[in-house]
């Protein structure tokens, strides 16, 4: 039996994460041919096939899956071995993109940064995931600090935790109807949201629509933050996370 080589290891997870044999290629700097090739490679080693084609892509058959899971394995193990020697030594900067809603999660990553690179800083950029996924992709950003489940992407990713999100407004919007329910006083509020293309636009639409509201007026605001201090000035409604308001919600600002 041929020897597994790491290089077809990280293909085909790399084929797995995105789908398609010509979408691997791409990320690996190589052609669908090669990749084909390996693939065909690969399966022969196994002695399983592993892909299925399914029009321009590919899903895994139930053997693949298992393979996939192993061998994801296999490379964290393999990358973690290589970075426990090189990163004490490593320097120089970092490019860092987070989100605003990101904005903690970002002070643990550096802290933890510089206790295994005590010689890298950090260069930091907030923006827009969608923006931030582009930057990565064209190499003008090293990482980056996301909310939200992302999509098929090209990055590998792991997960910092969760966050709950919860609909708030301030005090004085809440008691201008303070004769109807909680729930119904709500629904008739204008509406703050980050843009129309991010996650938290979907989930808020969705929460709204499962309620059986239909706001007159939905706001579209560039960031989090912005959205948390519109609706603490008493202009309507926000589904925020708990964790970026938690200060306001012990204020008593955001109810």
């Amino acid at each position: 039996m041929k020897k597994l080589s790491t290089v077809n290891l990280e293909m085909a997870s790399w084929i797995a994460r995105l789908g398609s044999f010509t979408a691997a290629a791409e990320r690996l700097n190589t052609t669908q041919p090669a990749v084909s090739a390996r693939v065909r490679e690969l399966e022969e080693t196994v002695g399983h096939k592993l892909f299925l084609r399914q029009g321009r892509g590919v899903e895994l058959t139930v053997e693949g899956r298992e393979f996939i899971r192993n061998a994801e394995a296999i490379l964290g193990q393999l990358e973690q071995l290589s970075m426990s020697f090189t990163m004490a030594g490593a320097s120089g900067i970092v490019r860092v993109g987070v989100s605003s809603i990101c904005l903690d999660l970002l002070a643990a990553v550096t802290v933890e940064m510089g206790r295994q690179m005590p010689r890298v800083s950090c260069e930091v950029e907030i923006a827009r995931a969608e923006n931030l996924l582009q930057r990565l992709e064209s190499r003008k950003l090293d990482m980056a600090i996301l909310s939200g489940p992302l999509e098929r992407h090209k990055f590998r990713s792991d997960s910092l935790g969760f966050d709950r999100m919860m609909w708030v407004t301030s005090p004085g919007t809440l008691a201008r109807s303070s004769a109807e329910p909680y729930a119904q006083r709500l629904r008739g509020l204008p509406v703050w949201c980050v843009h129309r293309d991010s996650f938290y636009w979907k989930e808020a639409t969705a929460s709204l629509q499962a309620q059986g509201a239909d706001p007159q007026r939905i706001h579209a605001i560039d960031n989090t933050l912005g959205a948390s201090r519109m609706v603490a000035a008493g202009s309507g409604i926000g589904l925020l996370s708990e964790k970026l308001i938690e200060t306001e919600l012990a204020q008593g600002s955001l109810v």
